[in-house]
Parts: C-alpha cells; structure tokens; sequence
C-alpha cells in the first residue's frame, strides 16, 4: 500500500466517529454492485441464466469483487461495512469472527426472511422455509428436519436412495460418455434421482413437474419485478401442485413423502409447500458434482485416493450400501471442498429484527446482513488452502470448525437437508469411480496453481471410458 492510500484511510477512519459502523462512499458502492450484486443477479439467484451465467464468466468479475472486499477491510476495519445492497442498507460482513455472529446467532435476531427470499419464493413456494419467521419457521424447520434427516450422517431411506443415484449415473456412462458429457445431462439424471427419492417411483418419468419449476424458479429470479406476469405464473405453480398432489395422496413408503405422516406438523407447517424447495436444492447436489468430479480428474493424488477408497468400501460393504457410504468419508470430504471452492450459494443474507453489537458499534434493528460465503471460503489473507483443493481439512475439523467458511449455512439456519445432499452427491461421484477412467475438457484446473475463482460449468465435458477387461478387443 502506497503513503497515499495510508493517508486516505487514517483520513477516513477519523470521519467514522465512536459507536458509529463505517459506511462505504459511492464509488465503494459503485463498485461493489457492478463487480459483486450484478453479477450475481445475473447469473440467476434461484436458478441460473445459461445465457447470462456465460456473459459473465468471460467477464470475470469474481477477481475485482473479491479485491474490493479486501480493500474495504483494509480501509474500514475488521468490522461491518455499511453498504447500498439490493434492498436497502446492508452490513457487509468482511471478518471471520462477526460471519460467526451472524451464523451462529439466533433466527429470532438474524432472520432469514429477506426481502430477496419472500419476493422470489412468492412465485414458486410462498410457504417455504427460508422464507418464513417466528412461529411458522419453527413449525416448517422440525418438519423440515424430521423428513430430512437433519444432523445425521446417514438418511433413513440411504439403501434405498443410494441405489437410485448409482442407477441414474450409471445410465450416463455408455459409449457416448467417451466423447464426453454436459453439466447439463448430468443435471437431467440428477433432477429424476429428486424426482424416485423425493417423490416416489411414480414420478420418475415426470419431466413435464421438473419443468414447470424450472419455469418458476426463473421468474423467481425477478423477485416479483414483473407483475405482469402474476396470473400466469400462478397458473404454473397450480398446475405443478397439482402434479405434486398426486405423489402425495398415495405416497411411495421408499420417498421422503412416504415419511410426511410421521414427522411433525401443525396449522402453520404447509408440508406441500416445502417440497419445492428440496427440488431447488438439487442444484446445489448438481454442482457439487460436476464440480467434483472435475477436481478429481485434474488432481491425480486425490483421484487415486478417492478410488482406492470406493473400491475398499464396496469389497467391504457392497456397493450402494449405507455402510459402504460411511466408509468413503475421503471422497465425502472431496464433495465438501468442491463446494467450499465454488460455493452455489455465494452470499448468505439475514434481517436483523433488533439492535446489534459488533464490538464498539452498534447497529438498529432492521438492517440487512450479508456474509459473502465464497469470498471467505477464498480468503487467502486468513486461510493457507483458500486456493487449492484441499479435502484433508475437513476431514481433520480445521474447515469444519471455521464458521466462516460455510458453503451450508451454519447454526439454527444450517440447511436441513445439508446431510442427505451431500449423501446423494457422493453417491453419484462414487459410480463414476467404479470400473472406469475419468478425465474433464472446457476448465483449467491444476493441482500446482491456484484453483480459479469461478467455474464455467457451460464448457465442461466430463469423459469417461470403462475400463478394459482381460482378452477385450
């Protein structure tokens, strides 16, 4: 840093006065939308914009967004930053310790209810549980858990959902596989794993269910902007409740639906109203997989540990086993670092109901609160792999016990389904391990340089080639 920029922040640390959070100037701001919230908003909050995702990956803001929140730091302190966010004032939360403030403080003060949240799921699931507070949310959160199996390693239904996802991925891995594979034929295989485990087997065909939430889910992306468009989009979410309706009149006893009648519920849980999201969640299992199994192939350390480890458990367990699941937490561990480096959820946003303490400062209630998850998973400032792929950290609890880096969210707002996702993403990557050699095209990843900040999963093929057998031609 030159004298003159120690100038200019002795300068502007001296404007803030005692008790007083920084607030960021208009150039700070400008620049934060253009190389951080518009961006982000491009590519899709709900769910993503091919077109617009690509335009922005030639751009590459992902660099100048993250330099600016070192800058802010640099300049305002460890503390939060006020900020123009996409709804109003925002605390821009730059320090490990106060990321673990928010996370790990209750729903009641750190609401998850924003206005993002209610405006987007207004289209698709107004009932949903990330978009719910008070009494409502805690109805809706032990449903939520009790279907999902919050906190346990192992879902209930695992024998079942594991030979279900080895079946989808093993339908990929023909002849054409060889000239390589889109992210988005994987994501069709993972949508129809949703549909058998979430569902029923009755619903595995249902394509036309998929597709009317993907249409939801993109308009979800306006965030209410586009009235004009209400009447339609509350005959597309009628018509997918009533597609939705017809699992869970005669529900499979093997999908998470078959669990409705033993979890807990009240007036205000609305069990049909949380499925969308579950579906919405899968695109966080899509990117963990194709993500991972990109690292896997440009890392040939962590392939061959990854693949000892499938073939040690199933000789061990069988494969598509719950036991056999548990005894791979190395490639567990490969999943949980794929999406630590590439988050699918970069920013983690809260409303704060009351006044809040961040050290000397306080701030009032009603503030927005917004923890940018992948610039701290990539702070290279504080952590020595930010930039490496590096599943040995979770499996020895440094990743684990950094609040920071929380690709899941953390604490009373932790995803509920956080274990059976990362379950069925393993799972997948698991049968691309087994009988075959994997190899990826349309990224740059190197196990000697510095991973990238983004990752283009437009351009990916992923390429699989069984393995020969003795005498095969």
């Amino acid at each position: 840093m030159s004298r003159t920029d120690e100038t200019f922040d002795a300068a502007m640390a001296d404007t803030v006065p005692d008790g007083a959070l920084p607030t960021a100037g208009r150039a700070e701001n400008l620049r934060l939308t253009l190389g951080y919230f518009l961006p982000n908003y491009l590519r899709g909050v709900f769910r993503a914009r091919p077109r617009a995702a690509r335009l922005v990956a030639r751009l590459g803001p992902e660099r100048r967004g993250r330099e600016l929140m070192r800058e802010l730091r640099r300049r305002h302190g460890r503390g939060p930053v006020v900020v123009r966010g996409t709804s109003g004032p925002t605390l821009l939360v730059l320090d490990a310790e106060d990321a673990r403030q928010v996370l790990a403080g209750p729903v009641e003060v750190y609401a998850v209810d924003t206005w993002e949240k209610v405006s987007g799921f207004a289209a698709v699931q107004p009932e949903a549980l990330v978009a719910s507070h008070g009494r409502q949310r805690t109805a809706r959160r032990a449903f939520n858990d009790a279907v999902l199996d919050a906190g346990c390693p192992v879902h209930r239904l695992a024998g079942h959902f594991l030979r279900v996802v080895g079946e989808e991925a093993r339908a990929l891995l023909g002849p054409r596989a060889e000239a390589g594979l889109s992210a988005e034929e994987v994501r069709e295989r993972i949508e129809r794993v949703g549909r058998r485990c979430f569902l029923g087997e009755a619903a595995a065909e249902d394509t036309e269910f998929s597709r009317l939430l993907g249409e939801l889910l993109a308009e979800a992306n306006w965030m209410g902007a586009r009235r004009w468009r209400t009447a339609r989009t509350r005959r597309i979410r009628r018509k997918m409740m009533q597609r939705q309706a017809r699992y869970l009149c005669d529900a499979d006893p093997r999908s998470l639906t078959g669990l409705f009648r033993t979890a807990p519920r009240g007036p205000e849980t609305a069990p049909e109203g949380q499925v969308a999201h579950w579906f919405m969640a899968l695109g966080v299992v899509h990117a963990a997989v194709v993500q991972t199994l990109a690292l896997l192939a440009t890392h040939p350390v962590h392939y061959r540990r990854a693949l000892e480890e499938v073939a040690a458990a199933d000789r061990a367990h069988g494969a598509h086993t719950a036991p056999g699941f548990e005894a791979m937490p190395y490639l567990h561990a490969c999943v949980q670092d794929a999406v630590r480096l590439w988050p699918p959820v970069a920013s983690l946003m809260r409303r704060t109901t009351a006044e809040t303490r961040w050290r000397a400062a306080v701030a009032p209630g009603g503030m927005n609160v917004l923890v940018p998850a992948g610039f701290h998973a990539r702070d290279e400032e504080r952590i020595d792999y930010a930039h490496r792929f590096a599943p040995e950290k979770w499996l020895d609890g440094t990743a684990g016990r950094d609040w920071a880096v929380s690709p899941f969210s953390r604490g009373e707002a932790r995803c509920s389904g956080m274990e059976l996702g990362l379950q069925l993403a393993t799972g997948f990557v698991a049968e691309f391990l087994r009988g075959g050699e994997l190899a990826v095209a349309g990224v740059r990843l190197s196990p000697v340089r510095p991973l990238p900040l983004a990752f283009d999963a437009a351009r990916l093929r992923i390429g699989y080639r069984a393995y020969r057998t003795p005498g095969a031609s």
